[in-house]
C-alpha cells in the first residue's frame, strides 16, 4: 500500500484547488497533480505539463474521479513506475 503526502496546495478559487501530491511505497516515489473542482470532480495528472495543457487546451486528464474516496483509493493502491 502507498502513502500519500500533500506537498503543496494552490487555491484558484475557494472551492477549486491544485494539489501537488507525493505518493510513495517502500521502493518507488511518484508525484501527481490533483485538480479539485468544487469537491465533486477530481482530475489527476502525471506531469505538470499535462496539467497546464488541461487548462490551456482543455485536454483530458490522465484520471478522473467523482469522489474523494475514489481518488484516495486510487492513490493508495496505484502501482508506481
Amino acid at each position: 500500500m502507498n502513502t500519500i503526502k500533500v506537498l503543496a496546495t494552490k487555491y484558484l478559487r475557494p472551492s477549486r484547488t491544485i494539489e501537488t501530491v507525493l505518493v510513495s511505497n517502500s521502493q518507488k516515489v511518484k508525484i501527481y497533480f490533483v485538480y479539485n473542482y468544487e469537491g465533486f470532480s477530481f482530475r489527476v495528472f502525471d506531469t505538470h505539463l499535462k496539467l497546464l495543457n488541461f487548462f490551456q487546451d482543455k485536454n483530458e486528464s490522465d484520471y478522473h474521479f467523482e469522489s474523494e474516496k475514489d481518488l484516495d483509493n486510487f492513490l493508495l493502491e496505484r502501482g508506481l513506475s
